[in-house]
């Protein structure tokens, strides 16, 4: 799908839905708050029933609704035994599967954990496991943006340059960028200025299409030298969102910004607002 502009929407189904589990209504009170987009999260295991996968995919494309989806949080492809590791890949193409059902195009993960190996040796895991998974999908004939998030963690794999260098390298891979989640991990990038050279990188290294076809993860965030601890409501938080969607707009980027703040509808739409008065 060609996306015109920057899409704005929610981790899962918006608070102020009436049946809080139903990620069909979650769909239909986007569309009443004047949202575009709906991430699914799969973040506790991925179970779907098949009636539900077929409807959200109806009412997706009857309202206009796209979807993106989160895979499980116990992904780790570094892990010690080499049975989590394929219990990992497994979960990955699981959520492919079911977001494909429900017609999601992009859908994002935490990769791995470095578990005090070399960042070096963690990489080429990755990437060995990432090429299994597109072959797999392939054979599958499952199309779908398979994203390893910008992690806000020093322990976690997933780095900017990590998720550029994945990127260049499996060709199914396209990086979901967690600006919030880069403020924590580095504790630089939010200014203007530096938001910038985060979007010259992405779209000197791995082509302008870069910037017309993202997968953007927002919130508040509260960090400590480590990284990041939790998400907060924007306005809680020093983060410079203000500053991202200048420079976002300046660079007539698109694509999905999905807002994984505590009151989810409330700050995704005043981005929303924020950005389209620019």
């Amino acid at each position: 799908m060609q996306i015109e502009r920057l899409l704005f929407g929610t981790a899962g189904v918006p608070n102020s839905t009436s049946k809080k589990n139903n990620p069909i209504d979650g769909v239909r009170r986007i569309h009443e708050l004047g949202l575009d987009c709906m991430q699914l999260e799969f973040a506790h295991g991925v179970r779907m029933k098949e009636e539900v996968s077929s409807g959200l995919r109806k009412v997706s494309y009857e309202l206009g609704v796209p979807l993106t989806s989160h895979g499980p949080y116990y992904i780790n492809l570094n892990a010690r035994e080499q049975d989590k590791i394929d219990s990992s890949v497994e979960r990955i193409i699981q959520t492919a599967k079911i977001s494909d059902l429900c017609g999601a195009e992009s859908m994002t993960f935490h990769a791995a954990f470095y578990m005090k190996d070399s960042p070096y040796d963690v990489f080429d895991l990755v990437e060995k496991s990432m090429n299994v998974i597109e072959e797999r999908l392939s054979r599958l004939d499952i199309e779908i943006e398979l994203r390893p998030e910008l992690t806000g963690k020093t322990s976690q794999f997933g780095s900017l340059e990590e998720l550029i260098s994945l990127t260049k390298n499996v060709s199914s891979c396209r990086p979901c960028m967690d600006f919030s989640h880069l403020y924590a991990r580095t504790g630089e990038y939010n200014t203007e200025e530096e938001f910038r050279l985060v979007l010259d990188k992405l779209k000197e290294e791995l082509t302008p299409e870069a910037l017309e076809n993202m997968h953007i993860h927002i919130s508040g965030i509260s960090s400590n030298s480590k990284g990041d601890l939790k998400h907060l409501n924007l306005e809680q938080s020093d983060f410079n969102w203000r500053g991202l969607f200048k420079v976002l707009k300046e660079y007539d980027c698109r694509g999905y910004v999905i807002c994984n703040s505590p009151n989810l509808e409330d700050d995704a739409l005043m981005i929303k607002d924020y950005y389209m008065s620019l």
